[in-house]
């Protein structure tokens, strides 16, 4: 009896400043959503009015997802990483300022414009660098960005049980960018592997199977960032628990990415990515239909811990599947992936918030479950073959 071939990532210097980054877009993700209770408390608006700051953040990934092969083919990934860090900071610091609505809606769509150049250029060079490798990659470095996620959201909670506010949560996001940027250094050439830099390709080159992928992003972005922005409010409503409790416990959600993320990169090194992330997609789909019969808090939270167990993978093979239909232009599919993202978290938390307002939040959150199957129906329909490539290289 033969045994599975086990493909392990290579991690060098350049490995882990990348997995950090894509920590940093995992802690604005999960501050960003345990924030939005409190700041829809702070603002006086309705769930509907505040939907849109996750369709401000979905905007601005698409905004730049559009550009984001013409940036890198311009600058080369290592810079065009860099500056997506610093749009984040700037766009971060201005969400902070207490100004009204409309400015914290064009803060997000700043830092969003940020986050989606750090992300498309990390898919991408894990992909490129690590060959068949590239899904236990792609899945540890999600699991940097639950993990820290999980401290962001955390944060945000304990700041204001300590009467601090939410905002010096947002701040620590700012510290931790500048830090890692002063490690990584001027030299960032050890980013620019994989495709060269201004052959970044045209959307029509990307093969018909590439549009499948495309849209299994729709339901992959769709659950986890409903979870993540509305859980929250679902606990304060359901279960009954304070602003602040309810924003920290948000971090169990975090709770079950991390170790989804962390050991689904051990399984992903063994199992075929296809199944892995069907199997995924079913998991999170019983466990969000538990989660919307039930009103016990403690249940709740442990139910957000399972659900990030199966929400863990989506991401990172889907994206993944995404590049290894064409490797040869991984910007480009990273970068027109993440759109098709965007277009899903524009729609999706704004849609279950202007339904919240209709029918109530227990209803409308119906919608999550709803799109977790629809993501099993599409990887099942039309599976990406694993593609033979060549031994990771290490840089």
């Amino acid at each position: 009896m033969s045994t599975p071939s086990v493909h392990k990532p290579v991690r060098v210097k350049s490995t882990w400043i990348t997995y950090l980054l894509m920590g940093a877009y995992g802690m604005w993700v999960y501050t960003f959503g345990a924030t939005q209770v409190l700041l829809r408390e702070e603002q006086g608006t309705s769930r509907t009015i505040a939907a849109l700051h996750g369709s401000a953040w979905a905007l601005g990934l698409v905004i730049m997802s559009f550009f984001n092969a013409r940036i890198t083919a311009a600058l080369g990934r290592g810079k065009t990483m860099r500056l997506g860090a610093l749009i984040m900071i700037l766009g971060a610091l201005l969400y902070t300022s207490g100004l009204p609505t409309a400015v914290t809606l064009f803060a997000t769509v700043v830092v969003a414009i940020g986050g989606a150049l750090v992300i498309a250029g990390v898919s991408a060079f894990l992909s490129m660098q690590q060959g068949l490798a590239a899904p236990a990659a792609l899945s540890e470095a999600a699991g940097m960005g639950a993990f820290l996620g999980l401290i962001g959201a955390f944060t945000v909670g304990l700041f204001v049980i300590l009467t601090l506010g939410w905002r010096p949560a947002v701040w620590v996001l700012v510290v931790y960018l500048v830090i890692l940027e002063l490690i990584r250094g001027r030299n960032v050439a050890a980013y620019n592997i994989g495709e060269i830099a201004h052959q970044a390709g045209r959307v029509r080159d990307l093969p018909p199977i590439f549009w499948w992928t495309a849209f299994t992003m729709l339901p992959a972005a769709g659950v986890e960032y409903c979870v993540a922005l509305w859980s929250a409010d679902l606990l304060q409503d359901r279960g009954h628990l304070g602003s602040g409790a309810a924003a920290a416990a948000l971090a169990c959600f975090g709770v079950g990415l991390t170790l989804g993320r962390f050991l689904g990169g051990r399984v992903a090194e063994r199992m075929d990515p296809e199944r892995l992330l069907a199997g995924a997609f079913a998991f999170s789909c019983v466990g969000l239909l538990i989660l919307w019969t039930t009103s016990n808090p403690v249940l709740m939270m442990i139910l957000l811990v399972l659900i990030g167990l199966g929400v863990a993978l989506q991401w990172p093979l889907a994206i993944g599947r995404s590049i290894r239909c064409a490797p040869e232009l991984s910007d480009r599919a990273s970068g027109t992936a993440i759109v098709a993202a965007g277009f899903s978290v524009m729609v999706a938390p704004f849609a279950l918030g202007a339904m919240a307002d209709a029918w109530g939040l227990r209803t409308a959150f119906l919608v999550v479950p709803v799109l977790a199957a629809l993501g099993v129906a599409l990887v099942l329909f039309r599976p990406v073959p694993v593609l033979i490539e060549g031994q990771p290289t290490a840089s």
